[in-house]
């Protein structure tokens, strides 16, 4: 090899680089030509319209660029929420997760803003949006659960409390759900202690559940059950004393 070759193997990926960083650049400089004699409504109007038009990636650029322009701006703070909300819409993990740190930071950021309330439901959405199973971790409900309540608890003139009390019911039926399949394993297994404690936590913490009328039956059923295997046991165990007593006497 040449050391003329061995030169322009090296400086290759450099000019490679190089040109990459200039189109970075390019894009960045084409977007500001765009906008650089729009006002901040205006582009953000345009947000919007991307954002209708289903064009995500847009809408995030304009989204963002009003926001970074303005950050102090209640339109910039606006701009910021939609932002979080091009990726909740994608309904993905990793979306998901960016959108929530998104409204997670939006609402310790800005906790006198009007629309914190708006990030705190939406930080539960995040955690709600997937499909929630009771017979699966039940962390994501747990945590959809504290963002509502934190809604509920700190703007209950909010416009979105009606959909968060639907959503914490909502959740409040998968949980319900969930002790009710753990409570009938146990029952099936004759467990019957444990049974009845699941079942006595539904009761209790949970009245709306669906299936409330069966928890309440299964619980006396239970009840029953407990009380007859205890006497079985003590009537045993006086019958057990009794031949041990009349064993000594002998």
């Amino acid at each position: 090899m040449t050391s003329a070759q061995r030169v322009a193997i090296i400086l290759l990926p450099m000019a490679i680089l190089a040109l990459g960083c200039k189109s970075g650049r390019n894009k960045a400089d084409e977007l500001l030509d765009q906008l650089a004699n729009l006002d901040k409504e205006t582009i953000f109007e345009q947000a919007e319209a991307q954002y209708a038009e289903k064009e995500w990636q847009r809408a995030r650029e304009l989204f963002a660029f009003v926001y970074d322009s303005f950050p102090n701006d209640p339109l910039g703070h606006k701009a910021a929420l939609r932002v979080a909300d091009t990726y909740s819409v994608k309904n993905d993990v990793t979306n998901l997760t960016e959108a929530r740190l998104r409204y997670r930071d939006f609402a310790n950021r800005y906790p006198n803003d009007p629309d914190r309330d708006y990030a705190l439901l939406m930080v539960g959405h995040t955690y709600s949006a997937r499909k929630l199973r009771p017979d699966r971790d039940l962390s994501d409900i747990q945590e959809a659960l504290a963002a509502y309540q934190q809604l509920i608890n700190l703007y209950p003139n909010s416009r979105y409390m009606p959909e968060a009390e639907s959503r914490i019911n909502d959740l409040k039926e998968l949980l319900a759900e969930h002790d009710f399949v753990v409570g009938q394993f146990y029952f099936r297994n004759k467990r019957y202690a444990g049974a009845l404690g699941r079942f006595e936590n539904i009761r209790d913490n949970f009245p709306n559940y669906s299936k409330i009328d069966t928890v309440i039956a299964k619980i006396s059923e239970l009840e029953t059950t407990i009380e007859e295997i205890d006497a079985a046991w003590k009537k045993r165990l006086e019958e057990l004393k009794k031949t041990t007593g009349d064993k000594t006497e002998d």
